[in-house]
């Protein structure tokens, strides 16, 4: 836009110079009506195109009709300026409609040529008629190529959006594969083992030699199926040799607190009553409940100071970490995080209940209950 409103002064500097300096030019104040008109269609091509021309149109035909203006199509300002709005005709408007402005300009033009030539089917190929019909074909031209480009770049799109979907659809068939694998590696080697370990235990005192055979079966049918899983999770995961290390408990809560230390925040542990044998699965809860809140504290609230409270009840076991984020009370840290949803996610598998706010003195802290099915036992 800016280089047509420069060109858009250049014409009607040009034009005006030749009103005001030259001495052929009669109408003056008609020539320099026709200047602010192509000024302004080359302001406004882009955008109205029509508009333009549809403008500039009516200045040829009060010319052709009233014989004012002289020879003002011959400077070079008027002859840009209709250059270019008929470029953008052909460039901006839609095809249909830019036909018939077209046509119209080429019946003014070749009226106005005839009339000038006193007749004569010669002046219908003026260089009026050329300087619209050129810069209009051109404008076309490169209009048809803009839209094929276009197409093309949409079709681009749209084929490697459909490439996404089709590699996306491919792994989960491969993941769908990779999960009845499993499920048959699982299902078989533990049907084995179980069926191995019950002949054992009947007949380990009457012949051990015998239960001694069914308890190395039961072993290489448990070395087989892991050997399996790590060759199937290693497809699923990144090849992480800890990938089949023992999930992490309240066991294993010091190294926590340790790097909670080294991050800025000072760290206090609390535990009240006596902790009793949880499943593996609870176990695992707890210990990324506890992990998820110092996160949050380290990120969110460092340097400060963190508690972390672990109430071993009857029948529930509940956890309660809170920090009070002093050096940054003006962070509000929203319960609707990805982290605080991860915990709800899990504690709901074990039928408990999380709860997460900020503290009115400052701070932050997170709560929660899960209950202890069969006094802990699983």
């Amino acid at each position: 836009m800016r280089v047509d409103q420069l060109t858009a002064v250049l014409v009607w500097v040009e034009i005006e110079l030749q009103v005001w300096l030259g001495h052929a030019m009669p109408d003056r104040l008609f020539v320099t009506l026709v200047a602010g008109v192509l000024a302004w269609g080359v302001t406004v091509r882009r955008r109205w195109p029509l508009s333009a021309v549809a403008v500039v149109l009516v200045f040829m035909t009060v010319r052709m009709l009233f014989g004012v203006g002289g020879n003002v199509s011959s400077a070079a300002g008027v002859q840009i300026g209709v250059i270019l709005l008929f470029y953008g005709l052909g460039a901006f408007a839609p095809a249909r409609r830019s036909v018939w402005m077209l046509a119209a300009a080429v019946v003014i033009t070749s009226l106005n040529a005839l009339t000038k030539a006193g007749g004569g089917a010669g002046a219908l190929f003026s260089m009026e008629a050329f300087a619209v019909l050129l810069p209009y074909a051109l404008g076309r031209a490169v209009a048809t190529r803009a839209a094929r480009e276009l197409a093309s770049r949409d079709a681009a799109e749209r084929l490697d959006a459909a490439l996404v979907m089709s590699a996306h659809a491919a792994a989960y068939d491969e993941r769908s594969r990779i999960a009845r694998e499993l499920h048959d590696v699982i299902a078989h080697s533990v049907s084995v083992m179980v069926i191995q370990a019950g002949g054992a235990r009947l007949v380990m005192g009457e012949k051990p030699d015998r239960a001694e055979q069914s308890l190395r079966s039961v072993e290489r049918a448990g070395r087989d199926a892991l050997a399996e899983l790590r060759r199937l999770l290693g497809i699923l995961g990144d090849g992480d040799p800890h990938a089949l290390a023992p999930q992490p408990g309240l066991r294993d809560i010091s190294p926590l607190l340790e790097h909670a230390q080294e991050s800025g925040i000072s760290v206090h542990l609390r535990v009240d009553g006596t902790a009793v044998p949880v499943p593996p699965a609870l176990d695992l809860c707890a210990y990324r409940i506890v992990q998820e809140a110092l996160t949050n504290a380290i990120k969110h609230a460092a340097p400060a100071h963190a508690s972390v409270d672990v109430r071993w009840r009857e029948s529930i076991l509940e956890l309660e970490i809170s920090d009070d984020g002093r050096r940054r009370r003006s962070f509000k840290r929203t319960t609707g995080g990805h982290g605080i949803a991860g915990m709800r996610e899990r504690v709901a598998l074990h039928a408990g209940s999380v709860e997460a706010g900020a503290r009115p003195n400052g701070g932050f802290t997170v709560r929660a209950r899960l209950p202890l099915t069969h006094g802990g036992l699983g």
